[in-house]
């Protein structure tokens, strides 16, 4: 007998006890969950290959919070920039997906194949996930099998998988789903329910909590899903149905009470301030469409989509999204009449992605691919549930047309793997990505920055300096900008203008680390070296983690025979993290001090971070010299004229060295 989408067994009767069950022919579950996981890994293979790319090199390689335990306390009570300092207020709460960085480093350092191999098992965990789920709700192997096989392969998940920063959003979606399956679960016979099953669901809610913001639509849906999808609905009262699902929202009041405790609010930060409620909500409806559009159409991908708001309805954007809205709807009611399950996917897919239509809270990609992970979840069961429908009206019929319908969900899948490994080359270094991203947006200031950042690192001015004109030319108010133009200028030893141009970054970014500390830097080359110390100490208070404001502050100490107080800024600079410039400045505070000792301690600190260290190398030649160990001052001056061969004072120590030792081994005469 054919059952109804909205009828069926209880819920707590497991639906495959066996691990076969309808669909797949005799395949016993863990066959069916061996091929998804292969679905799901060998498209993205490739990015093991991958470096750290855009925000990683901020996240990773320069957080101060993974580098060591001792910031633990900060990952879990502050937001996802604070380690940056005051200008790192933000939205946005993300301890989970920091201490998972803090665990990846310390196990394997600043390699990006095992961070990059965490995001794909995350991918291939959230696949099994959606297979379970649907095999829960849908009572169809076949379908879920679909809905999995087309999650795990659809091609606008690749920058979650493939981007270490996004891991959140996976995080968010494996602790989301699992939630979600073990609330499933908790619903047993005659309106009981499970208590462990509970328990669990009430650990993953809070895991999902600390993934993202975007957790605290699950309530919603729960009680959605109870009251009006639940198999045993009608046989239940409304206390038993809230008994299945009042730890969800009591967690969530708990959640919103800790962000106001700590934050001060949900959301303290408006990013697009002048952006008024007639405009975010014309906004909001382009969005959705542009989300329906790169779900069905997923072709076009893109690291960065330049957010233009809405003004008026009658934009073709916005009327674009009203339709889309406008059929998602009216589908919606005709699956409620004719398979309610169904209707469970679209409502799912609306929940789950308002949270990011707001762009007054908005990040700069107002816009981006990987909001759509979690949302296409319903997207899928959705599309699944439409295949399942499908193979079951042909069923009478010939075999041909369901060897069609299996031929085009193959040809669909092969398409999909190919957009997705070569997507995933597009994410292979800095320079790839953002030169693939300003081919498909052009007008992206945030990307042309970035990319004159990368130049700027690798020692290209001028094409450093065309991307940031270009930047500024698309955003001219834009402070990042401003003081990155500002660096070009002073290194091009044209100071006025690096002020002027540090100054407006200032004023338009008043708790913007950088400009401070660049023209702290710019008025120490000029010699004006009392405003250069206001400069580097307002740095340093704005950013007390920062290691670079802390070492320019103690060699402006320094210089000014300061011991103390340099000696002060560089013990803090290595305590934030290690480094050897950190270290360098230690170790000639203690040298100027006369701690011989002490000044070898930092100096083979710094060469064990860094072995091509020629300021630690030449001092500490000059210092085993100095207490006449010959043979180690040799050593350490040929390893530092290694990196620096010019050296004069080094070479001259060289010749010396040599020279006594010659006349030393020379026959008496």
């Amino acid at each position: 007998m054919k059952v109804r989408p909205d009828e069926g067994v209880a819920a707590a009767e497991v639906p495959d006890p066996s691990g076969r069950g309808r669909g797949l022919g005799g395949l016993s579950n863990r066959e069916i969950l061996a091929a998804l996981a292969l679905l799901a890994v060998l498209p993205y293979l490739n990015i093991l290959l991958n470096g750290f790319t855009y925000d990683d090199n901020t996240q990773v390689l320069n957080n101060p919070y993974i580098q060591n335990f001792r910031h633990l306390g900060e990952i879990f009570t502050t937001t996802v920039w604070s380690y940056i300092g005051a200008q790192g207020v933000t939205n946005y709460y993300r301890p989970l997906m920091l201490f998972g960085y803090l665990v990846c480093y310390q196990l394997f350092g600043p390699l990006a194949y095992p961070f990059h191999l965490v995001s794909l098992l995350f991918h291939v965990l959230v696949v099994l996930l959606v297979f379970r789920v649907a095999v829960e709700m849908l009572r169809d192997r076949t379908a879920a099998f679909v809905a999995a096989g087309l999650f795990a392969l659809h091609p606008v998940h690749t920058e979650s998988v493939a981007w270490v920063a996004a891991v959140t959003d996976l995080e968010l979606t494996f602790f989301y789903v699992l939630t979600f399956w073990l609330f499933l679960r908790t619903a047993q016979t005659g309106g009981r329910r499970s208590p462990l099953a509970q328990l669990a669901m009430a650990g993953g809610f809070v895991l999902a909590l600390m993934s993202k913001e975007q957790a605290l639509t699950l309530p919603a849906l729960a009680t959605a899903y109870e009251h009006c999808y639940r198999d045993d609905r009608a046989e239940t009262s409304w206390s038993e149905k809230l008994g299945r699902y009042y730890l969800l929202w009591m967690l969530a009041g708990v959640y919103l009470f800790f962000r106001v405790r700590f934050f001060g609010a949900l959301a303290p930060v408006l990013q697009i301030s002048d952006l008024t409620w007639k405009q975010s909500v014309l906004s909001a409806a382009a969005l959705v469409g542009q989300y329906c559009g790169k779900l069905l159409w997923p072709v076009e991908l893109c690291a960065f989509y330049v957010f233009k708001r809405s003004t008026s309805v009658l934009e073709p954007r916005v009327l674009v999204g009203l339709v889309a809205m406008a059929f998602l709807v009216a589908l919606f009611v005709l699956l409620w009449r004719r398979a309610r399950l169904a209707s469970f996917g679209i409502l799912w897919m609306l929940v789950t992605l308002a949270p990011v239509l707001n762009p007054r809270w908005m990040a700069a990609n107002v816009f981006t691919e990987r909001y759509l992970y979690l949302p296409s979840v319903g997207f899928c069961w959705l599309l699944a549930s439409g295949w399942g429908y499908l193979w079951q009206e042909i069923r009478e019929r010939r075999v041909l047309w369901r060897r069609v319908l299996v031929g085009a969900l193959a040809l669909l899948g092969a398409l999909f793997i190919l957009r997705v490994v070569t997507r995933n080359r597009d994410w292979s270094d800095d320079v790839t990505l953002y030169t693939k991203t300003l081919a498909a947006s052009p007008d992206a200031y945030h990307i042309h920055n970035n990319l004159g950042t990368v130049y700027w690192k690798q020692g290209n001015v001028e094409a450093a300096e065309r991307q940031w004109q270009e930047a500024l030319r698309l955003a001219p108010r834009n402070a990042i900008i401003l003081n990155n133009l500002g660096l070009l200028r002073s290194k091009q030893e044209r100071y006025p203008e690096a002020v002027e141009y540090f100054q407006r970054a200032m004023r338009l970014k008043p708790l913007y680390t950088d400009p401070h500390l660049n023209l702290g830097m710019a008025y120490g080359k000029m010699g004006e070296l009392e405003k250069a110390e206001l400069q580097l100490r307002a740095a340093v208070a704005l950013s007390p983690l920062r290691t670079d404001a802390r070492n320019e502050l103690g060699k402006l100490y320094g210089d000014a025979g300061r011991l103390q107080e340099a000696e002060e800024q560089f013990l803090h600079s290595v305590e934030s993290e290690p480094n050897w410039t950190g270290y360098d400045g230690l170790g000639g505070v203690y040298l100027r001090g006369g701690e011989g000792a002490r000044a070898e301690q930092a100096f083979l600190r710094a060469i064990a971070l860094d072995p091509y260290d020629s300021v630690a190398r030449f001092q500490l030649g000059r210092l085993y010299l100095e207490a006449g160990r010959r043979d180690d001052a040799l050593r350490e001056y040929q390893a530092g004229l290694a990196t620096d061969p010019s050296n004069a004072e080094a070479l001259a120590a060289v010749t010396q060295i040599k020279s006594k030792g010659s006349r030393a081994n020379s026959p008496t005469h």
